[in-house]
């Protein structure tokens, strides 16, 4: 399993994001990895987004495994509560990415 994730958006409009790959892992972090995706429902979620909200953090995930490599979005207010742990652990792996 491959996971994609950004982060753009806030006040400072700062960009953040990782690429994890359950292959490059260790035993212990990938099913950690795997375990969270699971648990999210992030796989069967839709996109969802707040309208007419300002300065939120803007969140793509994009989780490759065999059946696909389905992306959802989502900001602060849509993300799905039982989603939060996933983030969690994906903001801890986020590194700062270019500005476009």
């Amino acid at each position: 399993m491959k996971v994609k994730f950004s982060q753009s958006g806030g006040y400072a409009g700062l960009r953040r994001g990782c690429e994890l790959d359950t292959d490059s892992l260790s035993p212990a972090e990938a099913a950690k990895l795997q375990s969270l995706v699971e648990q999210s429902g992030i796989l069967q979620a839709q996109s969802r987004h707040t309208p007419h909200a300002r300065d939120l953090f803007n969140y793509n995930i994009t989780v490759e495994t065999s059946e696909g490599a389905p992306t959802v979005s989502f900001d602060d207010l849509s993300l799905p509560e039982n989603a939060q742990p996933l983030l969690e652990y994906l903001q801890s792996c986020a590194k700062p990415l270019p500005l476009r």
